[in-house]
């Protein structure tokens, strides 16, 4: 005597508040001469969570947002439990003042005094020409944003005796009051400093929105970018970051890293060091607006060396602080928010947390905490700083960044499949349904496919196809599923470690996020699915998952043959 409502078993959908027919949309594409067969679905976008309904781990402050995050019945996050079990072997990563200054002083020409500041000759050592990149006047880089932890390295390496060459990157955002700590700082330290500048700032800041959701990845290419043009000018050998632990598990290490129960850190170092090329030569607005020709050669990365402070000076953010009050005068500035220096750095934040649901900063700073850098407290508080709107709207619109899809949550897409014609153009199969449909029904976007799924019963698996994302959508190449179990292995690595439901053999590894962190983690679980020591280049080298696969099959078949 119930009924229980289960759904339509029609095709009418309802977006935006009109009730349409998939079938409809269907059977008009179907007529276009370059299509064959054709399938229209709905996708639904993720929505991100209520900020009243995030959970925090109760001992790094990970948000429950943050994706694929998992808490123990305790409150623990998923990050915090698997550290637990390598704690230990990256303790080993981590150095000390006195291997960080035997580094920065390697390069000098002959023994020199370092308390001193003077230059020692042995007796026996004949006179010579001077070699500036023997001896440059400079022994290191100091990158100087004018913000907290950049100043406490600046600081640190004047006392430790070296001779530092400071370097700010006037990205056009840089605050009147960090500009004049950071000219107070280099003057009270006596040290040279000099700024960086592009006229292509804005069209990076762009890119990385679109690209990374954030202003900093952009940002920070750029600053290597031109400091590393200054240290080869100057025969400077050493470039020194500022970036936090918490931000060397965001972009140097990770999990996979650890794995190997020896932990050998010089084999950590060299991924790393392969990583930091294929960073530098992956294609974006940095590449294609500045000078990058030096890093296409190995040699660059040999004369010149990143070294990152952190890992040889461990303190935490209330030492930081007071260091920086008692011996430097540093004043944090009050027109930037919680940043210590930029003001676009909000907009990074609010788009961020608007296109993946989470704060940029929420990894990093659970690493902060992790590694006892900062307080849980200390980081929650940073993580939910509140955003002006108003001035995130006046930059977005100075910089030129296109937020009309943007505007007004659209959480549910028109996207249609197609078999045929793989060169008509996406413009013209709309205008062909304009000329027959209300806008509300032209599909958002449109995908080639060699095949359309099938189920079993036969019919077009279309629950398959709302799996793609909008980037794999927009890409040129048609989607093909995996044909065999090596194929099927790697995309079942690249969608955990690029965070999607599906991935297209032809799928460009790079136009689908991949990076070289990500090649670490996809290289690393290969290596340690197939027991092999596949390397890191090879991602790169072989960017879709049908020409890797193909490549280890060939690998693995040589190696049985011997």
């Amino acid at each position: 005597g119930e009924f229980e409502y289960l759904g339509r078993i029609d095709e009418q959908v309802k977006i935006r508040g009109h009730r349409i027919e998939l079938a409809d949309i269907e059977s008009n594409l179907a007529k276009h001469p370059a299509v064959d067969h054709c399938a229209v679905v709905v996708v639904h976008q993720t929505q991100s969570l209520p900020e009243d309904e995030v959970l925090h781990c109760i001992r790094c402050g990970l948000p429950s947002n943050y994706p694929d995050t998992d808490f123990d019945k305790n409150g623990v996050c998923h990050l915090c439990t698997a550290f637990d079990t390598y704690k230990e072997k990256v303790e080993r990563y981590f150095k000390n003042d006195a291997e960080l200054l035997r580094i920065l002083t390697s390069k000098r020409g002959g023994h020199r005094d370092v308390l001193n500041h003077k230059a020692v000759v042995h007796p026996k050592q004949a006179p010579a020409a001077v070699d500036p990149r023997q001896n440059p006047k400079y022994d290191c880089i100091s990158l100087l944003s004018g913000g907290k932890d950049s100043t406490y390295v600046l600081a640190r390496l004047v006392d430790l005796g070296l001779n530092v060459l400071a370097f700010t990157l006037d990205n056009g955002y840089i605050s009147e009051q960090a500009k004049a700590n950071i000219a107070r700082i280099v003057r009270q330290l006596g040290v040279d400093h000099v700024y960086g500048e592009t006229p292509h700032m804005n069209e990076i800041f762009v890119d990385s929105l679109h690209r990374h959701h954030n202003v900093c990845n952009g940002c920070f290419k750029t600053i290597y970018t031109l400091s590393t043009q200054i240290a080869l000018e100057k025969g400077i050998p050493f470039i020194v970051t500022g970036l936090s632990r918490g931000q060397f598990f965001e972009t140097r290490l990770t999990e996979e890293l650890f794995w190997d129960d020896t932990t050998d850190t010089e084999k950590i170092d060299h991924t790393i060091l392969e990583a930091r090329k294929r960073y530098h030569r992956e294609p974006d607005a940095v590449r294609d607006l500045l000078d990058v020709s030096a890093f296409e050669d190995d040699i660059l990365f040999e004369k010149v060396q990143f070294v990152d402070f952190y890992r040889y000076s461990d303190v935490s953010l209330e030492e930081m602080l007071a260091f920086l009050d008692e011996k430097i005068g540093w004043i944090r500035p009050t027109d930037t928010g919680r940043s210590t220096n930029c003001l676009i750095n909000q907009v990074g934040i609010y788009v961020h947390k608007r296109e993946e649901g989470y704060s940029n900063y929420a990894f990093p700073y659970s690493w902060d905490v992790r590694l006892g850098h900062k307080k849980r407290q200390e980081s929650l508080e940073e993580i939910n700083e509140t955003i002006d709107e108003n001035e995130v709207q006046r930059i977005m619109e100075e910089i030129g960044y296109d937020r009309s899809e943007k505007d007004g949550p659209q959480n549910e897409k028109l996207v249609a499949y197609f078999m045929g014609n793989p060169n008509v153009a996406v413009k013209e199969l709309k205008n062909f349904l304009a000329q027959k449909l209300p806008p509300y029904m032209i599909p958002q976007f449109f995908k080639h496919l060699e095949e359309l799924p099938l189920t079993r019963n036969g019919k077009v698996d279309k629950q398959g196809l709302k799996h793609l994302n909008s980037v794999q959508l927009n890409m040129d190449t048609p989607y093909v599923a995996p044909r065999n179990d090596i194929e099927e292995l790697l995309e079942g690595i690249w969608k955990e470690v690029l965070q999607l439901k599906k991935v297209g053999v032809r799928d460009d590894f790079i136009a689908l996020g991949g990076h070289s962190l990500a090649a670490i983690r996809v290289t690393a679980r290969l290596n340690g699915e197939l027991e092999t020591e596949f390397p890191l280049n090879k991602v790169f080298e072989y960017p879709s998952i049908a020409e890797y696969a193909t490549y280890i099959a060939q690998t693995l078949t040589s190696m049985l043959e011997r």
